[in-house]
């Protein structure tokens, strides 16, 4: 049974890879000169466009939500979505969970507590920054109606971005490949937890791992981290209790390797519009490491070292398309129309370089999926900026009239130690 449950998971991979190429290429050349043609047309007579677009077939019974909490699952596309959050937020002036002092995480990976952000005077909107899932302590922060929602990522492919991104290969002397890691993965993963590589982990604190069971984590599932804390990880009956409890807390999992699908899942979901989703890919790069393939036995230590997550991802993809088959007739029509529009403002910001100029603007057509709508070249420029920074600004000004003497910190650390509760950016 192990041995099919592999190759399944190793065809999945392929088939999702090719998908996603033949998928992308295929509309492209169907849809994307029409829409080019209408582009061409309504851009005669450009105009100033404000930041929001109208709701747009959304009918009378739906309304723009503003109150959610976006969990971070760290390698799943998790900071463009969260370019796409700070941004819906920043353009209606909400209220953030903003993390203490020049902190980026709020906590985690430790469950959050009171110090970990910023006293607000009024309710908050968004929870977005990296934060431990916890149902107790989050509906006492957020409104009644908030809507939950978070993002996963194929556990394998996530592990390959993981790799390369934490540069987990030089964690030793001489550094390792790729293939050398998989293959003692708990040797290596080990050896990266301990007290000796606290200053190469940077803010991660000792005996904490980013390849086993990260996604699990994050959701705050009890696996015994902190040590000397619950752990369930070896209790398959409370394993699946945990991810049914999730299951009916979360309004969306979204799926990083359908990411075009899962936006507009949220679209839908949230009452959005195609300018609030639109984004570009951030902390990508393009890296041979990221298209590895695993051979059946790396896939196998791979799922043994790392099984609820490959559980946990099995469960939530098959929601995923239970909500999809849910959608109608016209969902992948909006699917296809949307990365039209995403590649018609990639063109325009970053091709024709506009996110670095003034004063000009694009205007998508009206279609069946959105009204008319302006992407300026200022909107092009918060796609690229990170605005964790505009926020704290904001919350200066919204709470502490603007005093920068009145800046909000934390705690500090032990003399000697990196701070454990939350990476800080820029370094203070």
């Amino acid at each position: 049974m192990m041995k099919i449950a592999m190759l399944l998971w190793r065809k999945r991979l392929k088939i999702i890879m090719f998908l996603m190429l033949f998928f992308t290429a295929l509309v492209y050349l169907l849809n994307v000169s029409f829409l080019v043609l209408d582009c061409t047309k309504a851009n005669v007579n450009r105009k100033r466009a404000s930041f929001r677009e109208s709701d747009v077939g959304k009918g009378h019974s739906c309304t723009e939500k503003t109150n959610f909490v976006f969990i971070k699952c760290m390698k799943c596309a998790t900071e463009t979505m969260g370019t796409i959050i700070r941004r819906f937020g920043l353009v209606r002036n909400l209220n953030f969970v903003v993390p203490v002092k020049n902190n980026i995480y709020l906590g985690w990976p430790f469950v959050i507590e009171e110090t970990d952000y910023r006293p607000s005077k009024k309710p908050f909107n968004i929870l977005m920054e990296h934060a431990v899932y916890n149902s107790t302590k989050m509906e006492k922060m957020m409104p009644n109606n908030a809507v939950y929602i978070t993002i996963i990522r194929e556990p394998w492919r996530r592990l390959t971005s993981s790799f390369w991104y934490f540069s987990l290969g030089y964690t030793v002397e001489p550094p390792v490949n790729f293939s050398e890691y998989i293959q003692n993965i708990q040797k290596y993963d080990e050896i990266y937890k301990e007290p000796e590589k606290k200053a190469f982990r940077f803010c991660f604190p000792n005996g904490f791992s980013v390849v086993k069971n990260l996604m699990a984590h994050c959701l705050g599932m009890p696996l015994g981290f902190p040590a000397g804390h619950k752990d369930i990880s070896m209790n398959d009956t409370a394993i699946m209790q945990y991810i049914g409890e999730l299951d009916a807390q979360f309004s969306l999992v979204m799926i990083a390797d359908y990411f075009a699908e899962s936006l507009v899942l949220l679209k839908r979901l949230m009452c959005w519009t195609f300018k609030d989703i639109l984004y570009h890919s951030s902390n990508v790069r393009n890296h041979k490491i990221q298209e590895i393939i695993p051979t059946d036995e790396e896939l196998k230590l791979y799922y043994n070292f790392s099984k609820i997550d490959f559980i946990l991802y099995e469960h939530f993809n098959k929601s995923f398309w239970r909500k999809v088959q849910k959608q109608g007739p016209d969902f992948f029509d909006e699917v296809n129309h949307f990365k039209v529009v995403q590649l018609l403002m990639e063109r325009f910001c970053f091709v024709e370089n506009n996110a670095n100029s003034k004063g000009q603007f694009l205007t998508i057509p009206k279609s069946k999926f959105n009204q008319e709508f302006n992407i300026s070249s200022e909107y092009c420029s918060y796609m690229t900026r990170y605005l964790l920074e505009d926020i704290r600004k904001q919350y200066n000004r919204n709470e502490l009239d603007g005093d920068a003497s009145k800046y909000w910190y934390a705690k500090e650390p032990d003399k000697g130690e990196i701070p454990k509760r939350g990476c800080s950016f820029p370094l203070i």
